[in-house]
């Protein structure tokens, strides 16, 4: 059996932990109930806190650790859910775990991360030099505080041998899928997946990102370019014309563009167009091109080729996995 000790931060939504330790333990469970019942199971699971006391959940939920970090044996695998979603209180709250992973990653631990636990095995020092994922809300404060660290937000699971990590708050299920198989072999994480209901083949995060409009800053004119460009979606706007628009050189728009929003105003105005593109899928059903015209493509091969690029799914695929759906005995009739 492969011992397994899973962290438990503290101020945390209970799922993370508690949702993640019955999923391992349920993966065991049910294949010696249906397949084997003398299997002894792939997981030997302890959940570890900083010291004896009960770890206070965020939603009144106690839990009790079965040893404390410093009794415990070195496992060969460590497992450190995600931190709550209030994220910068939440990770100063909890690094104290960080020494404990750096200490047993230094022992031979292999350390999966499910989520914002990223962060705590990052300032661990564990994550320096690989690639490693998290959750896409989180990547922009993970990649300033962690530069050494080679994150790659659309990817869902990275396996960099002896760490691995996992995006997304209720990835951890995926999580599990996966160390099935790395730790049980193929037929229990085919079987798992069955039981969960989870999509055990699911590797990116693409299609669920929704990135925001980047307004939070206080530069006005770029304020006013962002809103002029808003508003003409629909026209082949170009770089020169904002500028022109705006008053200024298109070497100044640039700068002071990047400086607010990180992006340049033509990766921008892309963006904004793939979100526009994305809300009319999820909340209309008008038909494809028509959403391609208001987004602000003309090309409908580059409209596929960006979304692809964006998302990971064709426009038609993303509407079928996100898209409104008729109730009973509405089939066929458009949302109201």
């Amino acid at each position: 059996m492969t011992t397994v000790a899973v962290t438990a931060p503290m101020g945390c939504a209970s799922i993370n932990s508690a949702g993640l330790m019955d999923a391992l333990v349920k993966v065991d469970r049910v294949w010696r109930l249906t397949r084997d019942p003398d299997d002894k199971g792939i997981f030997e699971i302890s959940l570890v806190g900083l010291d004896e006391r009960p770890i206070a959940c965020r939603d009144g939920v106690l839990l009790h650790p079965h040893v404390t970090a410093a009794a415990l044996d070195p496992p060969e695998l460590v497992i450190v859910p995600g931190l709550d979603e209030d994220l910068e209180p939440s990770f100063a709250h909890n690094r104290a775990w960080a020494p404990w992973i750096a200490r047993w990653h230094a022992a031979g631990c292999r350390i999966a991360t499910a989520c914002t636990g990223a962060f705590l095995a990052a300032d661990a020092g564990v994550m320096d030099g690989k690639e490693a994922t998290t959750h896409w809300v989180a990547a922009d404060a993970f990649r300033h505080r962690f530069p050494r660290v080679r994150l790659t937000p659309e990817r869902l699971i990275v396996d960099a041998g002896d760490v691995i990590s996992s995006g997304g708050a209720t990835t951890f299920l995926t999580l599990v899928i996966y160390l099935t198989e790395r730790f049980g072999g193929h037929e229990r994480a085919v079987w798992a997946s069955k039981l969960l209901l989870v999509d055990g083949e699911r590797r990116s995060q693409l299609p669920y990102i929704a990135t925001g409009p980047l307004r939070d800053h206080d530069d006005q004119l770029i304020h006013t370019v962002q809103s002029h460009l808003h508003a003409h979606l629909h026209e082949q706007v170009t770089v020169g014309e904002l500028a022109t628009y705006a008053s200024v050189s298109v070497r100044t728009l640039n700068r002071r563009f990047r400086t607010a929003t990180g992006q340049t105003p033509h990766a921008y105005l892309k963006s904004v167009r793939i979100d526009v593109a994305k809300r009319l899928l999820e909340t209309t059903v008008r038909p494809v091109d028509q959403v391609r015209a208001r987004a602000g493509y003309t090309d409908p091969t580059a409209f596929r080729r960006a979304f692809m690029r964006a998302t990971g799914l064709s426009p038609r695929a993303y509407r079928e996995k996100f898209g409104p759906r008729p109730f009973d005995g509405d089939a066929g009739r458009p949302p109201r």
